[in-house]
This record gives structure tokens, C-alpha cells and sequence, in this order.
């Protein structure tokens, strides 16, 4: 071949070679993102701005509204406070790989559809359930309902039935919130499943307690004229909240759970009542009459105590050891059946002024013995408060001082089978001062003596009722 031809051909060539670089410059994809590509039904911006761009639209999703249905309750929200975003990250990987995977050929023609219009690359959007659970809590609690037992009312010889309850289904309420649909630019609505919460004693139940058998029964008494007027009001209350319980074999019942807050709306008023060392008026004062008494008739017949703690100072309708103060919702009495026939507690007046509690439902399983004995005490003070409105002069005892005592209780167990059980359990009274109230100025040498069992005059302390001083 001559050099003419040779340089022919070479010039040929070279004009090919440009001409195929020039059609590839316009049909290879870009680096990283090709012309035209849709994200999420929008045109991807090119340059520095997709990642501002996304981060845009990623607020845009965390501020969409999104209503939660519960049952008949419905909630409002937002995709942010539910832990709804996107993943701008994934979102741009997506993005990216658009033109730049598989063979030239493939690349070219993915990279030409992109241009036209053709390929939208849907948004990835990533849910965190931990950032949901305060709304979900907020609504499982909003939506629940406690279930109520099943009782026997013997006095009027009827059945109450149970009323069912109703709760929350948390995990499929986070699966429903998980495959919403995102997409919706006026938001999304979410129906969250309930499903009903069943009663602990239904009405079936009733028929397995024989209540012309009982267990154990106690009995303890109160003054229903002057400061017992309220106390008397707040025992019956109390007392109904619990007569007719039933409690299942194994089962552990709760008495704050039982007779509840103790309020004006729900029956209570006010009474005297222990706070601190001190008597003061509540709501609901003396309902811990009614809690000592079904201590007492559940420890002498035989049934586990899960939970007790004695008051503060002894008190005057029980031994020593024999009473169990409640406070709602800190401090409970919590009692279980070990047997295996269902009890049945009946709480009733059988005269003014006496509260008669019997576990009934089965033959008496044991004999039961109680006996205490003192560790120690400790001797109260005299506590001296001025009260700014008292006439000159006047001085009130306001209330009689008590020592305290540690008691140790031993409960013996005599089983009809002849076996022993010991239960021992510590009571802990705290001694409660000698408290005198007095006007200004009042001479306080001449308050009667010390009584016995008062180891002096507190010293000066700050006054539980105002800002006066106290000596």
C-alpha cells in the first residue's frame, strides 16, 4: 500500500474517532447524577444543590400531618414526631446508580430515558419507632380502659356482671405506622387496632365460689359521731369497693386497685388522717380501717400476704402488728390465694359502727395463731406551735403524744394435713409528738407537765402550719 493510501485511510480514522467522541460525549451519563432524572416525581437538580434540594424535601415530609385513629378517639401528628423521614442518604445512593451500572450499552440507553423523562427514582424513607413511642404511649394510655371484675352482691342476692375493658395493640399500631403511605402530600390517615381487655373474673366465674363456706373472718369497730362522722362515710365507701371480690386460685388481688382514688367525686370526704407524725383532715380518711380489717381476715385464713406495711403509730382497732395502711397509689395491701378453690370477699355493717370482713368460699385449711413481741421503743416529744390567730392566752392540745415500738409478728400456720408454716413479718410505729398549739406571746411555762413516756420539748424547728416560730 503506497503512503498515499496510508494517510488516507489514517485521516479517514481520525474523523470517525472524533466524531464517535463527540456522539459519546452527549451519550454517556454524567458523574454522579444523569440529566433529567426524577427523584420522588421531581427533577433532580444538578451541581452542589441535590443534597440542600433533599434535605429540603426531608423537612418537607417530617412536617406532613398524619391523623391516628384508636377506637373512637382520634389524634393529631406529624411524620417527624412519628420518626417518618427520608433517607437522604440511601435516597442519592438510589440516584446515583441511574446510568452507571451494567454493561456501555446499558449505561447509554439508561442514561437517554433519564433524559426523556422517563425514570423516577422513588424517595427511601426510613421510620425510627423509638421516636414514636411517646405518642404511642400518650395514646395507649388515652385509650385504655380497665376492665371490671365480675361480683357477687349477697345482699341483694344478684351476680354483677364483668364489664370488659380495652387496650392499645402496640406492636401492630407500630407496624400500621411503619407502612403508611409516605407519599401523600396532605398527609395520611392511620387506624391503630384496639382489641378488648378481658376482666380477671367474668361472670362464668362466679358459679365455682361456694359462699356458704368461710375461710376466716374479723371484725373491727369505729365511732360514728363527731370526728368518726367522716371515717364512717369513708369505711362503707371503702368497704363496698371490696365486697364481692373475687379471687381466683393463685391470684393476687390489690387493694388500691380495688376501692381506687380516694376522691369527693368517687363517694369519699374528709376525715382525720395520719401525716407524717401528725393528725391531720384528708379525703378518704379511715379507709385504712377497711385495708387492716381484710388483713386480718386474710392472714388468720391462712392466704399469702404479697404486700403490707404497718402506719406509722398504732392504731386503735388492732393489735399490734394487725394493721395495714394504704395510700393511694404508693402504698398498698396485696393479698393472694394460695388455695385452689376460688374466695370470695364480703364486706359488710352487720350494726352502726362495726365492719365485719369473711373470705368465703372453702372450709377453714389451717388454724392460725398470732402473737408479737417489742424490740424496743422510743419515748415522744412535746411539740409547742404559735398560731397566729389563737386569743391571747389560749393554748389547744391538738394532739396526744404515743411512743414508738419495733414490733417483730410471728403468724403459726397449723395445716389440717399437720404440717407448720411461721410467717414472721416487722412493724416499725414511730413515736408522735405531744402537739400544743398557742396564741402569741403565750407563756409557755405554763403548759401542763410532761406526761409519761415525753422525753422533753422539741427544740425550735420550722411550724408545719406556718411561719411562726415554735419552742
Amino acid at each position: 500500500m503506497t503512503p498515499l493510501r496510508w494517510t488516507a485511510l489514517g485521516i479517514v480514522g481520525l474523523a470517525v474517532g472524533v466524531s464517535g467522541g463527540v456522539g459519546l460525549h452527549y451519550t454517556l451519563p454524567e458523574s454522579p447524577y444523569v440529566h433529567g432524572l426524577f427523584v420522588g416525581e421531581r427533577p433532580l437538580p444538578q451541581g452542589s444543590q441535590v443534597g440542600e434540594w433533599l434535605e429540603t424535601r426531608r423537612e418537607e415530609v417530617r412536617s406532613r400531618p398524619i391523623i391516628l385513629r384508636a377506637a373512637d378517639l382520634t389524634f393529631e401528628s406529624t411524620f417527624g414526631e412519628l420518626g417518618i423521614d427520608i433517607d437522604v442518604a440511601a435516597t442519592l445512593s438510589n440516584a446515583a446508580q441511574v446510568g452507571h451500572r451494567g454493561s456501555l450499552k446499558e449505561r447509554v440507553l439508561e442514561a437517554q430515558r433519564a433524559r426523556r423523562g422517563e425514570i423516577d427514582v422513588p424517595l427511601v424513607y426510613r421510620f425510627d419507632e423509638n421516636r414514636a413511642q411517646p405518642m404511642l404511649e400518650k395514646i395507649e394510655a388515652a385509650v385504655l380502659i380497665e376492665p371490671v371484675d365480675a361480683r357477687l352482691d349477697i345482699a341483694a342476692r344478684k351476680k354483677i356482671a364483668d364489664i370488659p375493658g380495652r387496650k392499645l395493640m402496640m406492636d401492630l399500631s407500630i407496624q400500621a405506622i411503619a407502612e403508611v403511605d409516605k407519599d401523600g402530600v396532605n398527609g395520611a390517615v392511620v387506624d391503630l387496632p384496639t382489641s378488648p381487655k378481658r376482666a380477671k373474673i367474668t361472670e362464668a366465674d362466679l358459679v365455682d365460689v361456694d359462699v356458704s363456706k368461710v375461710l376466716s373472718a374479723r371484725e373491727t369497730t369505729y365511732s360514728t359521731w363527731g370526728v368518726g362522722v367522716g371515717r364512717t362515710v369513708n369505711i362503707k365507701q371503702a368497704a363496698a369497693y371490696i365486697d364481692g371480690v373475687i379471687i381466683p386460685p393463685g391470684q393476687t388481688i390489690s387493694f388500691n386497685e380495688l376501692v381506687g382514688r380516694r376522691t369527693l367525686e368517687r363517694g369519699f370526704t374528709w376525715a382525720p388522717e395520719i401525716q407524717g407524725d401528725e393528725l391531720t383532715t384528708g379525703v378518704g380518711g379511715g379507709t385504712c380501717q377497711v385495708s387492716s380489717t381484710l388483713f386480718q381476715a386474710a392472714l388468720f385464713g391462712a392466704m399469702e400476704i404479697i404486700e403490707r406495711k404497718s402506719h406509722s403509730r398504732p392504731s386503735a382497732y388492732a393489735k399490734l402488728g394487725l394493721d395495714a395502711t394504704v395510700s393511694y397509689p404508693t402504698v398498698d395491701l396485696k393479698i393472694k390465694n394460695p388455695f385452689s378453690f376460688p374466695v370470695m370477699i364480703h364486706a359488710f355493717h352487720p350494726k352502726p359502727g362495726t365492719l365485719h370482713v369473711e373470705i368465703l368460699g372453702g372450709e377453714p385449711s389451717a388454724d392460725v395463731t398470732y402473737q408479737y413481741g417489742v424490740g424496743g421503743t422510743e419515748d415522744f416529744v412535746r411539740r409547742i406551735v404559735v398560731k397566729q390567730h389563737l386569743k391571747p392566752g389560749t393554748r389547744i392540745r391538738h394532739q396526744k403524744g404515743s411512743p414508738g415500738y419495733d414490733v417483730s409478728s410471728l403468724v403459726t400456720i397449723k395445716w389440717k394435713n399437720g404440717a407448720v408454716d411461721e410467717r414472721r413479718f416487722f412493724s416499725g410505729y414511730r413515736p408522735a409528738p405531744e402537739i400544743f398549739w398557742v396564741s402569741p406571746e403565750y407563756n409557755v411555762a405554763e403548759l401542763p407537765p410532761l406526761p409519761p413516756r415525753a422525753k422533753g420539748v422539741e427544740g425550735q424547728l420550722a411550724s408545719i402550719y406556718d411561719s411562726s416560730p415554735t419552742y
